[in-house]
């Protein structure tokens, strides 16, 4: 008997083999009514209370979740031999990327400079907005190309590492990278990296939040400080940052000079922050706080015969660590993306010791 010779003769059809698909797009084409079919094995059809009174809720939902957890074991028993496959043909590459430790050698013993991508910096490079404190600008894309694509050995290109385990950051940390590293992300950074370089580990700047190893953090903070230990350090930040004020963080620098800038949209007066750090003796060491401009300033100092490090959000991390925390918390008289306004860390009021000595360290404010 065919679905056509029942048409009269039914209420509902059950559908209980569990290869579902096929039946169920067959029925459909012959014009049965989506609401007359129950597919046993999907689950969404189990949490129909409408159809309880034909079929027993409870066991019905228990006999469809258990079918998907058993499918689910058998692919992830089977995945990572699908995977190295995978990788043997040479379908998944990963780029080289070198830990943290790797990078601050290079730059301590032979003074390289550091620049950093993540995903702010990939999403402007390809001209979508992304981090709501810069807005997309054609000079900036071209500038983060050719920043990503220098083979100057002086310039140490840095990459988030998120295109393979993801095991030792927090369960929080290893979804928020998932959700980001979709197939067209993933596709889009492959296109621009190069697989044969060496790439150094962006999250340097991030040693604390997202590792599940919080106990190893002070080492990783230590090892970081090592970069501006004994060193004349100008800082080039956002107004709101203010780096090192009220803690320890730059401590072992000789000297601490500042240049503030825009907390926000810096990019739009890149030419006048790089006039005036370009002002600075070529002895001294920067560090770089401004977002994706510090990528673009970091590498034309650089190229300048500079060392500079675009030293991200370290001083945030610095922070949460000093004060135990497990997720992205406000700071006080600090810019933290996301978690607060500037207007309002504006009002805020520095101690007056601190203030007098962060105000003493400003040598130039280009905003």
């Amino acid at each position: 008997m065919t679905v056509k010779d029942m048409q009269d003769i039914y209420d509902i059809i059950i559908i209980s083999v569990m290869k579902y698909e096929q039946i169920e797009t067959q029925l459909w084409e012959a014009g049965v009514d989506e609401e007359k079919i129950i597919c046993f094995y999907k689950v969404e059809e189990s949490m129909k209370h409408q159809y309880w009174e034909i079929l027993d809720a409870d066991k019905w939902r228990m006999e469809a979740l258990l079918y998907h957890y058993l499918q689910s074991v058998y692919y992830l028993n089977n995945i990572k031999y699908e995977v190295a496959d995978a990788m043997k043909k040479k379908e998944i590459q990963f780029p080289q990327i070198l830990p943290p430790e790797a990078a601050i050698d290079r730059v301590c013993q032979e003074k390289a400079s550091l620049v950093r991508f993540g995903d702010g910096e990939f999403e402007l490079l390809n001209r979508k907005p992304r981090p709501l404190f810069q807005k997309v600008d054609n000079r900036l894309a071209t500038k983060l190309e050719e920043v990503l694509k220098s083979k100057d050995d002086r310039i140490l290109i840095a990459i988030a590492n998120n295109y393979g385990s993801l095991d030792s950051y927090t369960e929080s940390a290893a979804n928020d990278i998932r959700k980001y590293m979709t197939r067209r992300v993933r596709q889009e950074h492959m296109t621009l990296l190069d697989m044969s370089r060496e790439y150094y580990d962006a999250y340097l700047s991030r040693p604390y939040l997202m590792y599940k190893d919080k106990e190893h953090a002070r080492i990783r903070f230590e090892c970081v400080k090592k970069i501006w230990d004994g060193r004349e350090v100008v800082l080039i930040e956002g107004e709101m940052t203010r780096m090192g004020v009220g803690n320890d963080l730059l401590d072992k620098a000789a000297s601490v000079q500042r240049i503030i800038a825009p907390t926000e949209q810096a990019f739009d007066i890149y030419d006048d922050i790089l006039v005036e750090a370009k002002k600075q003796s070529k002895e001294k060491l920067f560090l770089i706080v401004l977002g994706p401009t510090a990528t673009v300033l970091a590498y034309d100092l650089a190229v300048c015969g500079y060392q500079a490090i675009d030293i991200g959000q370290i001083d945030n991390e610095y922070e949460w660590y000093m004060k135990g925390v497990e997720e992205r918390c406000s700071i006080p008289y600090k810019y933290v993306h996301r978690i607060n306004d500037v207007e309002k860390v504006r009002e805020e009021k520095l101690p007056e010791l601190v203030e007098r000595e962060y105000l003493r360290q400003i040598i130039c404010s280009v905003i």
